[in-house]
């Protein structure tokens, strides 16, 4: 059995969410210590402009 699911535009009142998104998809192995949430804003990751 499938998973529906649907890809789109993101809405203006989303943007807020798109830094939390990214940190969480930053992998962190098992037992090693999460990263300061400003790790998003180093060059590499600003890729994407809104």
């Amino acid at each position: 059995m499938g998973t529906n699911f649907q890809i789109r535009e993101i809405r203006e009142n989303e943007y807020s969410v798109l830094s939390d998104f990214l940190y969480e998809a930053i992998f962190i192995q098992e037992g090693m210590e999460k990263p300061p949430k400003s790790i998003i804003q180093q060059l590499e990751l600003q890729v994407y402009e809104i």
